[in-house]
């Protein structure tokens, strides 16, 4: 077999097959809707309350404070850093299909699954330092090891699924069952 017929079969075999299976159950769930119309037992499901929300008349949108984007810079800036690590992955990665076993490389379009999402995290991670994300200082702890934090200069968030350090209050104890 040809190089390029093995990579074309990979290729249909990665993107090709899961579209056919997406087309072939639509497909089947269309036949289904139309016999059990035919026989007049369909039922029309509720519609999802999600789509009800998104249909409704809302208010004219109040234009934002900033007009970059809203959201979180710190949280930008982590998902900009995770997503150019992926990105060089990639690309260490599939630099290796350049390799011709004496040393050397060759580039070639390939590399652009590597590049495309390296780039987009640079993106990312500028935008967020542009709207005012800090990169996290590398100082370290100066107390030992086994020594408890000091306590929190705010009280904790309260709520059923908060966790709260320190000790909690116990249940009260429930007789055994007796044995009849």
């Amino acid at each position: 077999m040809h190089e390029n017929d093995v990579a074309a079969f990979a290729f249909m075999c990665i993107f090709g097959l899961p579209t056919a299976g997406f087309v072939i159950i639509r497909m089947m769930q269309h036949r289904e809707r139309m016999e059990l119309i035919k026989h007049g037992m369909y039922q029309q499901p509720p519609p999802d309350p999600r789509w009800a929300q998104s249909m409704a008349p809302q208010q004219p949108p109040v234009p934002p404070a900033r007009t970059a984007w809203v959201g979180d810079p710190q949280s930008q800036l982590r998902k900009g850093i995770a997503t150019t690590c992926i990105g060089v992955a990639l690309l260490i990665g599939l630099s290796f299909i350049g390799y011709d076993g004496y040393g050397a490389f060759r580039l070639g379009p390939w590399l652009l699954g590597g590049l495309i999402p390296m780039f987009v995290g640079i993106a990312q991670v500028i935008n967020a330092v542009l709207s005012g994300a800090t990169f996290p200082t590398g100082t370290s702890s100066t107390r030992p090891m086994g020594t408890p934090p000091p306590p929190p200069s705010s009280p904790p968030p309260r709520g059923p699924y908060t966790y709260r350090p320190g000790t909690t209050e116990e249940l009260p104890r429930t007789k055994p069952p007796q044995n009849p």
